[in-house]
């Protein structure tokens, strides 16, 4: 069946309201989503101003260049040199911008307590040591460790670096001997 013309112009002029009516809804739509954007990004510039201090970059390097030494376990370096600040720190005058900054540095990344926990780890270790026993040879080398041993002592390699080996009796000659041992290693290691 065929509609007249004057019932598709009615159906026309129908269509024609309604596609007005959707273009103004998606002007507004439209004005809408870029007053939202608009605040959304003065959020995000507001959050990366004031949700961290800005990152200061000296001639384009890292604040501190961590040198030519490798970590042995994940975050070593950065473990040593802030338990070698936290140490520090409280000789340092009060007061001074010294010690404000070692203090904000510390307080920004921690104070190298992973160091204090493998000296205490490492005093576990030795304490009690009579003997190289399954126990405290695999204890040690979880630790990090390689132990050789030849005639009456062993020697505990850190890392396998030469330059941190230790010569560790075989049998201890006192009953505190694992404690000093452990103390003179943590100095050598940590």
């Amino acid at each position: 069946m065929r509609k007249d013309a004057a019932a598709l112009e009615k159906e026309l002029s129908i269509e024609r309201q309604r596609n007005a009516g959707l273009e103004n809804e998606h002007k507004h739509l439209q004005a809408r989503y870029d007053i939202l954007k608009e605040e959304y990004d003065k959020l995000q510039q507001y959050v990366a101003d004031h949700a961290q201090p800005p990152r200061v970059e000296y001639e384009g390097e890292q604040f501190i260049d961590p040198g030519e030494e490798k970590d042995f376990y994940t975050g070593e370096r950065k473990e040593i040199v802030l338990s070698v600040l936290n140490d520090t720190v409280s000789s340092l005058k009060r007061g001074s911008r010294r010690r404000d900054v070692v203090e904000s540095v510390l307080a920004a990344n921690g104070k190298g307590e992973e160091q204090k926990k493998r000296e205490k780890e490492l005093k576990a270790i030795l304490r009690g040591y009579v003997t190289m026993d399954a126990s405290v040879r695999n204890r040690l080398q979880k630790f990090g460790f390689i132990i050789n041993g030849a005639g009456k002592h062993y020697e505990l390699v850190y890392y396998g670096d030469k330059r941190y080996a230790y010569t560790f009796s075989k049998t201890a000659s006192d009953a505190r001997a694992g404690v000093n041992a452990a103390a003179s290693i943590a100095t050598l290691v940590l």
